[in-house]
């Protein structure tokens, strides 16, 4: 197939990149700058393109059979950017591909996020109309799209324990699984025609309810029943476990075959052979 990724120079955008050449497909890449790691792909198409005001969008998408749509401000913008910021990117950015989509019978993979449950606030609220821009073009134009809604999968600074390994017992996710949910998306936009799908690309469930029944009493205790060697770790690291853990949703795991592989447990048994140094020195690899 052949791809446009919108705001491809991004950490989606270059995630996806290298999977989806090896799979065979071709790749259009549109930002409003030409990302500098292109120049090492010469196979990828590039177009200059903002698509909050859209012009050069539909030309970008001419001849493709998928848009994966991953411009936008995001929740760690929310501080820096303005609310018209986020309406010009999110919102009209989004009806912009939307109409480069119906024009050129595109699908569509829109990365939303799960911030669309928080939608009085000023992300998850552009989120929340961008999906609805979706809903109403599959109504009135037969548009085929899948929404994907990631968790927090946003890179750590100098805090590898806390910023990636305590997360992943609330709102964290593993990049690796959001792009394979990216990927098993694209693949179902492939195979159904007239695709409306909400994915939600968060961690693994690797406990139950009744398995954290009681975990205000005793965080660790619990996390070490659930997760041998997570008393060593959390208390090595300092790290902040007190939250309950909350059940992931799983909306469209079963129609994309989506099977995310990390979670706190997968963290412990990464670190625990790690010294604080060795851990606190790694280096976000996105």
């Amino acid at each position: 197939m052949r791809i446009l990724i919108t705001g491809g120079g991004g950490n989606v955008g270059r995630g996806l990149s290298g999977p989806l050449l090896e799979a065979g497909h071709e790749l259009v890449i549109s930002d409003i700058v030409k990302p500098a790691w292109l120049d090492r792909r010469p196979e990828i198409v590039f177009h200059q393109v903002d698509v909050q005001i859209g012009v050069g969008l539909e030309r970008a998408a001419r001849d493709c059979d998928v848009i994966v749509h991953t411009a936008a401000w995001h929740g760690i913008h929310t501080g820096v950017r303005t609310e018209v910021d986020f309406w010009r990117l999110n919102v009209d950015g989004t009806m912009w591909m939307t109409q480069a989509a119906v024009a050129t019978g595109a699908r569509v993979l829109f990365l939303s996020s799960q911030a669309w449950h928080d939608h009085y606030d000023k992300y998850g609220f552009t989120k929340r109309i961008g999906e609805e821009l979706l809903a109403y073009q599959h109504r009135r134009s037969g548009l085929s799209y899948v929404a994907l809604r990631p968790a927090a999968f946003t890179p750590w600074t100098d805090d590898w324990p806390r910023e990636y390994g305590a997360r992943l017992l609330g709102i964290g996710v593993d990049r690796r699984d959001v792009l394979q949910a990216a990927l098993r998306s694209i693949d179902y936009l492939a195979r159904t025609p007239s695709a409306e799908l909400i994915v939600d690309a968060v961690r693994a469930n690797a406990f139950t309810a009744d398995d954290i029944a009681g975990w205000e009493a005793d965080p660790v205790g619990t996390a070490e029943r659930l997760f041998p060697g997570a008393r060593d770790v959390v208390e090595r690291f300092g790290l902040d476990i007190s939250p309950t853990p909350q059940l992931q949703p799983t909306a469209g795991w079963a129609e994309i075959g989506y099977r995310p592989e990390h979670h706190f447990g997968t963290f412990v048994d990464e670190i625990r052979g790690m010294d604080e140094e060795e851990a606190r020195g790694l280096v976000c690899p996105y």
